[in-house]
């Protein structure tokens, strides 16, 4: 099983609307719980579920502030459910990607101020292998849901180019990096 849904808007918390709060949390969460809570009894022992979280639930994300909750809320509720579901040898584990460009956060990235033009191109420099694919992902959840990860369970696998690695440094043309 994969759960594999998401959205969210730029605002700060503090313009975010109950509506706009609460669409966030179906969106992001909720939408999961229902999801495995009716999934689940259908699955044969040993199955596995992946949940696609996002880089931003182990960093801050202004003007992302419940989106990123719930995606940290979908990371912990995996580790609880791997737990609970450890006697039917189902395995819960995350995906948590970054820089992945895909359809339905094109438009995003001109909603995010940036600083002397920045764009996307500036934020693939802070990544250390770039920007990846859609089929990175892919091949990670493969990876999670086949029996090569039997004894893996209750963890995040990051596939983000080394975003969080990188923390702050910005590959230069030539290659190095500068902070």
């Amino acid at each position: 099983m994969v759960n594999n849904a998401g959205g969210g808007f730029r605002a700060p918390f503090q313009d975010v609307t109950a509506k706009g709060r609460g669409a966030l949390v179906d969106e992001n969460f909720t939408s999961v719980t229902h999801v495995v809570r009716h999934g689940v009894p259908l699955m044969n022992d040993g199955g596995s579920i992946v949940n696609v979280t996002t880089v931003e639930a182990f960093r801050a994300a202004p003007g992302f502030a419940v989106h990123a909750a719930m995606k940290a809320a979908v990371e912990q509720l995996t580790r609880s459910l791997a737990l609970e579901l450890s006697q039917r040898r189902i395995r819960v584990n995350c995906l948590a990607p970054d820089a992945i460009p895909t359809p339905g956060d094109a438009g995003l990235g001109a909603t995010v101020p940036h600083d002397g033009g920045e764009d996307y191109e500036a934020y693939a420099a802070k990544v250390p292998l770039g920007f990846g694919t859609t089929d990175d992902c892919a091949a990670a959840i493969v990876f999670l849901a086949s029996d090569m990860s039997r004894f893996i369970t209750g963890t995040t696998l990051h596939v983000d180019g080394g975003s969080p690695a990188a923390s702050g440094w910005t590959r230069r043309a030539n290659g190095t990096f500068m902070f």
